[in-house]
């Protein structure tokens, strides 16, 4: 390897490559490389270029992506892959990595109608295999990130919260059988795969690999590289056709003849909980999600929008008034049985002082659900208002949890909104997803600002540390655990997850190939930016909480 203006392949690794997956997919060209280095997406580096990958392969079967991989233990190369992609997480993070980009890989291999499971390749997205499941009576979890997205991604490798998962759970519930391409370039298929028994069970014989595997959050392709998977399914109540006119926010659809979806308002925090609680139990519910009023009317019309904000009393309705609003979505098999899930929501709306606007009655504005809840594609509007977006995550927490959550990461993004670093919002911006019959929840608070103001990009970094000292404070785990500043910060406060992390990444990659950047890797935060007194407390609660040889702190 040759480094200079960037780190340059070796005659005889790229012959090794263009072997494995043909010389017509493999790219070493310098303009074919810098397309996939432009990620400013969750991307906390105010230069907002990542590494440039050495090479750019192809491969089309899990036979190819075994030579791509075995290749780079060879050469001393190390390999990222990237399905569908969704910022700088897909890319490289060191010299001397090469991109795997999948989206030759795009097949839906078998939908099991009976056994309500799909198998899919990385490249395959939610939009497809929803269309072609939908045909079957049947549906698919998406991500909150959108229909663009690969459900093979979401269950196998990152993240994976929707809309729908008080319904469908999250992605890391939903994946079974699995082909797993190790850093050696083995093959390893869990669960009745492996034993040739076909894709429904991911895990066993013997003791599960799902949680090394993936665990919460995912590995990034820091363990490999993962062909297909076996999804769930789910019951589509439906039409086999969604007939649409138009897009997005223009996007007309006719309204599915059992299906219901709502916009309702609670007056605090505490009426909000119970009535997910009572949800819950109550065992209803297709889709739902907390988004503030203010994000909706800044996705629709993201300049003058904002500007509502600096109006006094329109101010206190969206941010204060309506503070606590659920988009829910009711699906049922009969007339009967959704007429029964609308008397219980009603019910439940009642008891805590609520109320709701059924939009299936509310004209245009129905015609535009079905898509943009159903499908999720309102979701990349986010980008509309700033230019790009951050988001500070935190794990999957019970709901009571998330609530302080929220209020927390509205405080601390005052200072940065007051700065002008990140566009006013009002604060209270959540994207709030409850779980698995309400008993716990996913959320993360939005922020919008632009990649053409240095003032933002220098402020990048101290948001993000502005919300893990919130989340240590609280006790909670950022799902940005997945950065190396924010891992280095939790691990020794959490039993020091991350070496046990690179136990295993030792011994499932001996040779060291797979780019670990966003699965092991540790660093500081740029303390140059960072407040001192931030600073001063998070060492104050590092000492108190962290770990020592006997075991958790005692206090």
């Amino acid at each position: 390897m040759i480094c200079g203006g960037g780190c340059m392949i070796s005659d005889k690794a790229y012959k090794d490559l263009e072997e494995a997956v043909g010389a017509e997919n493999v790219s070493r060209e310098p303009a074919v490389l810098e397309g996939y280095t432009w990620q400013p997406f969750l991307n906390d580096d105010p230069a907002l270029w990542i590494t440039r990958p050495v090479a750019a392969v192809l491969p089309s079967t899990t036979e190819e992506v075994q030579g791509v991989v075995r290749a780079c233990n060879r050469h001393g190369l190390k390999f990222k892959a990237l399905s569908t992609g969704w910022g700088a997480a897909s890319g490289p993070t060191s010299e001397d990595v090469v991109q795997i980009d999948m989206r030759r890989m795009d097949r839906i291999v078998e939908i099991d109608e009976r056994n309500m499971i799909a198998v899919v390749e990385p490249y395959v997205s939610g939009a497809q295999l929803q269309a072609e499941t939908m045909k079957l009576g049947l549906n698919t979890h998406i991500i909150g990130a959108g229909p663009s997205c690969s459900p093979l991604a979401s269950a196998t490798s990152m993240s994976g919260v929707g809309h729908d998962c008080v319904y469908m759970a999250y992605s890391a519930r939903n994946v079974l059988g699995v082909e797993w391409v190790l850093p050696d370039g083995e093959v390893l298929r869990l669960g009745t795969l492996g034993s040739g028994l076909g894709w429904h069970n991911g895990d066993g014989p013997g003791p599960s690999l799902r949680g090394i595997m993936r665990g919460a959050l995912g590995a990034l392709s820091g363990l490999g590289v993962f062909t297909r998977c076996a999804i769930k399914l789910y019951n589509w109540p439906g039409p086999a056709r969604l007939q649409a006119k138009g897009i997005v926010l223009d996007s007309e659809v006719e309204m599915p003849e059992h299906m219901r979806f709502y916009m309702i308002f609670f007056p605090g925090p505490r009426e909000f909980a119970d009535a997910m609680y009572k949800i819950g139990e109550s065992e209803i519910g297709y889709a739902s999600v907390r988004i503030a009023p203010v994000a909706y009317t800044a996705l629709m019309m993201p300049h003058s929008g904002m500007n509502i904000l600096n109006t006094t009393a329109l101010r206190s309705i969206l941010a204060e008034t309506l503070a606590y609003p659920l988009t829910f979505v009711l699906a049922g098999n009969s007339e009967e049985e959704i007429a029964f899930q609308e008397a219980v929501l009603k019910q439940i709306i009642l008891e805590e002082r609520g109320f709701m606007l059924d939009v299936n009655k509310m004209g245009p504005m129905a015609a535009f659900m079905p898509l943009n809840f159903l499908r999720v594609s309102i979701i990349p509007l986010a980008f509309r208002p700033g230019g790009i977006f951050g988001t500070c995550l935190d794990g999957n927490e019970a709901l009571d949890v998330q609530m302080k959550w929220v209020d927390a990461i509205a405080e601390a993004k005052q200072e940065f909104m007051d700065s002008g670093a990140i566009m006013e919002d009002g604060g209270n911006n959540p994207y709030f997803v409850p779980y698995e019959n309400n008993t716990w929840a996913h959320c993360e608070v939005l922020y919008a600002y632009s990649v053409d103001n240095e003032g933002s990009l220098d402020a990048l970094n101290p948001i993000e540390f502005s919300s893990t000292l919130k989340a240590v404070e609280l006790c909670m785990t950022p799902l940005s655990a997945f950065v190396p500043p924010v891992r280095k910060t939790l691990s020794p406060l959490a039993g020091n997850y991350n070496e046990w992390q690179k136990r295993i990444s030792a011994s499932f990659d001996p040779g060291s190939a797979a780019d670990v950047g966003f699965y092991t890797d540790e660093k500081d935060f740029a303390y140059e930016r960072i407040d001192p007194e931030k600073k001063k407390r998070l060492e104050e609660l590092q000492e108190k909480l962290r770990w020592t040889e006997s075991g958790p702190p005692t206090y």
